[in-house]
């Protein structure tokens, strides 16, 4: 199963490229700036807080992180720890 781009955020959380298109699209982040190279990518938050996402494998995900398949790409679950 093929699946679409997985981002570690400086945050300490994952995301997959509907998750980002979920934050853009809510006005949550903006984009700021991206290297086409490496794919690193930079967004503003409503607080202005800049965060950095890279672009990592899904075998590089942590236990407890998971991805599904959307109809628009891939979407990171993660749970939380108490």
């Amino acid at each position: 199963m093929n699946f679409g781009s997985i981002y570690r955020c400086s945050e300490g959380g994952y995301y997959g490229d509907v998750d980002i298109w979920e934050q853009l699209e809510s006005g949550t982040w903006t984009p700021h700036c991206w290297d086409t190279e490496t794919g690193i990518e930079w967004m503003e938050t409503e607080d202005g807080e800049l965060l950095v996402l890279e672009p990592i494998s899904r075998s590089a995900l942590p236990e407890g992180v998971s991805v599904e398949r959307a109809a628009a790409g891939t979407a990171v679950s993660q749970q939380t720890r108490e």
